[in-house]
């Protein structure tokens, strides 16, 4: 694996707030985290310092041993991710080792165990997981578009995968 970092959003566009995290990404990505100069470069007007080729953006991997497997080989990955369990528009960053027991679900909520069998079955090298749990109203609808809450969140997000890639 070339990459170090990988910044892997999960949910589903199509079912209102449960398509922040695609929503984040296209953010970074519409920030030039796919054109990043070094970030020493004066032309790199970018937030984001870290080299691309040391970056990989992840879309769509829902259940925790898929993603388990598919993270193998980078040393670091955020998780990004709506959460029912936060107010609406809340942003929270934390360890995996962190999900709280009372999050009602999250795409990855087998993935710590899952990450955690690969580690054990297969000896493989696991990254360093954080998650970047963004709050959302219970009961999902489907439909385009996140509410105005979630939407209000977004900035707040894009600094933190920002502040996190710069690690």
């Amino acid at each position: 694996m070339s990459c170090a970092k990988a910044v892997v959003a999960l949910g589903n566009p199509y079912r209102g707030d449960d398509g922040v995290g695609p929503a984040v990404l296209r953010l970074l990505e519409r920030d030039g985290l796919a054109v990043l100069g070094d970030g020493d470069d004066p032309e790199n007007t970018s937030h984001i310092t870290r080299h691309p080729s040391r970056v990989e953006l992840i879309e769509g991997v829902h259940d925790g041993l898929r993603l388990a497997e598919a993270l193998l080989g980078y040393e670091r990955v955020l998780v990004v991710d709506a959460a029912p369990w936060l107010p609406a528009g809340e942003v929270e960053r934390f360890r995996l080792e962190g999900l709280p027991a009372t999050a009602g679900y999250l795409h990855g909520i087998g993935f710590r165990a899952a990450l955690e069998m690969v580690a054990h079955a297969g000896g493989e090298e696991v990254p360093k997981v954080e998650i970047l749990a963004i709050g959302v109203p219970e009961g999902l609808r489907f439909g385009e578009g996140l509410s105005p809450a979630v939407e209000r969140a977004l900035p707040v997000a894009l600094e933190e995968v920002i502040r996190w890639l710069n690690e």
